[in-house]
């Protein structure tokens, strides 16, 4: 069982250079923590773009998404405004929150045809790979995580670049979390 109390005191600067403790991202719901491979991955600016599809839906819920990426506060605000998304992005200058979370430092991870593949089909959608940050051989992942963060009710670890978490499985996720909620609040 996936575990996020252990990183609940990390503290991670945001694309405008202000701090945030991981902890207050599931302080008043669930939320979905997303690992980026990299900023300057197509493949992590296909992923905002499958969870900005879903924005309104999830803050509806009272949930949110954080994205997480190796780099500097500058290259996270360049990720988010390519990717336009709304949604909070965390940079971290080191990997270990992704070796704390078991997200794999792979080189054959990143290599190969199917990668090769996807990626094509990324660039003929128009999505470029902009800028290499951080650690080419580390792969992402995502963790759905309870209010309180006492919890990690859905997990997803990368075996290869090419492989992102569904937005729509995490959007169920957080769904599911938002029921389970209301039901133990019910008298």
């Amino acid at each position: 069982m996936t575990r996020v109390d252990v990183i609940a005191d990390e503290r991670l600067l945001d694309d405008r250079h202000h701090w945030h403790e991981i902890r207050d991202f599931w302080s008043e719901g669930p939320v979905a923590l997303v690992f980026l491979r990299q900023f300057g991955s197509a493949f992590a600016l296909r992923q905002a773009a499958t969870f900005n599809a879903h924005h309104d839906e999830i803050t509806s819920l009272g949930a949110d998404v954080v994205f997480i990426g190796l780099g500097t506060p500058i290259q996270a605000f360049t990720f988010k405004q390519r990717a336009r998304t709304r949604f909070t992005v965390l940079a971290t200058a080191d990997q270990t929150l992704y070796r704390t979370m078991g997200l794999q430092h792979h080189r054959a991870g990143v290599t190969g045809p199917a990668n090769v593949t996807a990626l094509v089909g990324l660039i003929r959608h128009g999505l470029y790979p902009y800028q290499r940050t951080g650690d080419n051989a580390q792969l992402g992942g995502a963790f759905v995580a309870t209010q309180g963060g006492r919890e990690v009710v859905w997990d997803f670890r990368a075996r290869r670049a090419a492989d992102i978490a569904a937005a729509d499985e995490i959007v169920d996720a957080l769904r599911r979390e938002r029921r389970r909620m209301a039901a133990v609040a019910e008298p």
